[in-house]
Protein backbone atom coordinates (compact mmCIF):
# COMPACT_ATOMS: atom_id res chain seq x y z
CA UNK A 1 0.00 0.00 0.00
CA UNK A 2 2.88 2.61 0.55
CA UNK A 3 4.22 1.35 -2.63
CA UNK A 4 0.97 2.90 -4.62
CA UNK A 5 1.20 6.06 -2.44
CA UNK A 6 4.88 6.89 -2.46
CA UNK A 7 3.94 6.36 -6.66
CA UNK A 8 1.23 8.64 -6.83
CA UNK A 9 3.16 11.20 -4.66
CA UNK A 10 6.00 10.79 -6.78
CA UNK A 11 3.86 11.30 -9.65
CA UNK A 12 2.03 14.33 -8.23
CA UNK A 13 5.60 16.09 -7.61
CA UNK A 14 6.76 15.49 -11.69
CA UNK A 15 4.02 17.15 -12.68
CA UNK A 16 4.19 19.96 -10.37
CA UNK A 17 7.72 20.58 -11.30
CA UNK A 18 7.06 20.24 -14.84
CA UNK A 19 4.29 22.65 -14.17
CA UNK A 20 6.74 25.43 -12.22
CA UNK A 21 9.12 25.10 -14.60
CA UNK A 22 6.80 25.65 -18.00
CA UNK A 23 5.29 28.98 -15.92
CA UNK A 24 8.96 29.95 -15.37
CA UNK A 25 9.54 29.52 -18.59
CA UNK A 26 6.53 31.80 -19.50
CA UNK A 27 7.87 34.36 -17.30
CA UNK A 28 11.32 34.80 -18.81
CA UNK A 29 9.58 34.98 -22.45
CA UNK A 30 7.91 38.03 -21.31
CA UNK A 31 10.40 39.76 -19.47
CA UNK A 32 12.10 39.41 -22.59
CA UNK A 33 9.79 40.63 -24.47
CA UNK A 34 9.08 43.51 -22.34
CA UNK A 35 12.82 44.94 -22.55
CA UNK A 36 12.91 44.38 -26.13
CA UNK A 37 9.28 46.43 -26.60
CA UNK A 38 10.80 49.11 -24.13
CA UNK A 39 14.43 49.56 -25.55
CA UNK A 40 13.25 49.28 -29.30
CA UNK A 41 10.01 52.31 -28.56
CA UNK A 42 13.19 54.25 -26.65
CA UNK A 43 15.41 54.52 -29.69
CA UNK A 44 12.99 54.59 -32.18
CA UNK A 45 11.81 58.14 -29.94
CA UNK A 46 15.65 59.02 -29.89
CA UNK A 47 15.76 59.19 -33.89
CA UNK A 48 18.88 57.21 -33.57
CA UNK A 49 18.66 54.75 -36.21
CA UNK A 50 21.98 52.73 -35.02
CA UNK A 51 20.78 52.30 -31.80
CA UNK A 52 17.82 50.83 -32.98
CA UNK A 53 19.02 48.91 -35.21
CA UNK A 54 21.19 47.22 -32.26
CA UNK A 55 17.93 46.83 -30.42
CA UNK A 56 15.82 44.97 -32.92
CA UNK A 57 19.27 42.62 -33.78
CA UNK A 58 19.04 42.17 -29.87
CA UNK A 59 15.25 41.11 -30.27
CA UNK A 60 15.04 37.12 -30.13
CA UNK A 61 14.53 35.43 -33.80
CA UNK A 62 11.19 34.65 -34.53
CA UNK A 63 9.89 37.24 -32.57
CA UNK A 64 6.97 39.47 -34.12
CA UNK A 65 7.61 43.30 -33.48
CA UNK A 66 5.62 46.13 -34.64
CA UNK A 67 6.99 50.01 -34.44
CA UNK A 68 4.06 52.68 -34.95
CA UNK A 69 5.21 56.01 -35.11
CA UNK A 70 1.98 58.08 -33.94
CA UNK A 71 1.94 61.80 -33.40
CA UNK A 72 3.06 61.64 -29.45
CA UNK A 73 5.24 59.75 -29.52
CA UNK A 74 6.93 55.84 -30.51
CA UNK A 75 4.75 52.51 -29.96
CA UNK A 76 6.64 49.14 -30.01
CA UNK A 77 4.96 45.44 -29.45
CA UNK A 78 7.53 42.22 -29.33
CA UNK A 79 5.27 38.89 -29.53
CA UNK A 80 6.97 35.41 -28.91
CA UNK A 81 6.07 32.35 -29.51
CA UNK A 82 6.93 30.04 -26.72
CA UNK A 83 7.36 26.65 -26.50
CA UNK A 84 6.22 25.21 -23.15
CA UNK A 85 8.17 21.83 -22.61
CA UNK A 86 6.29 20.47 -26.01
CA UNK A 87 3.23 20.52 -24.54
CA UNK A 88 2.02 23.20 -26.49
CA UNK A 89 3.40 26.91 -27.92
CA UNK A 90 1.81 29.75 -26.06
CA UNK A 91 2.28 33.50 -27.85
CA UNK A 92 3.79 36.30 -25.19
CA UNK A 93 3.80 39.91 -25.98
CA UNK A 94 4.58 43.25 -24.43
CA UNK A 95 4.41 46.86 -25.79
CA UNK A 96 6.01 49.89 -25.08
CA UNK A 97 5.61 53.54 -25.30
CA UNK A 98 7.73 56.21 -25.40
CA UNK A 99 7.70 59.79 -26.16
CA UNK A 100 9.76 61.85 -28.79
CA UNK A 101 12.85 63.64 -27.78
CA UNK A 102 12.26 67.21 -27.99
CA UNK A 103 13.53 67.98 -31.65
CA UNK A 104 12.41 64.92 -32.96
CA UNK A 105 8.97 63.72 -34.24
CA UNK A 106 7.17 61.95 -36.76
Amino acid sequence: MVAVELCVGLLLAVVLTVGLVGASLLGVAQATAAEASAQLARQAARGDDEAFAEARARVPKGARIEVAREHLGVQASVTLSVPVLKLGVVDVSARAWAAYEPGIGP
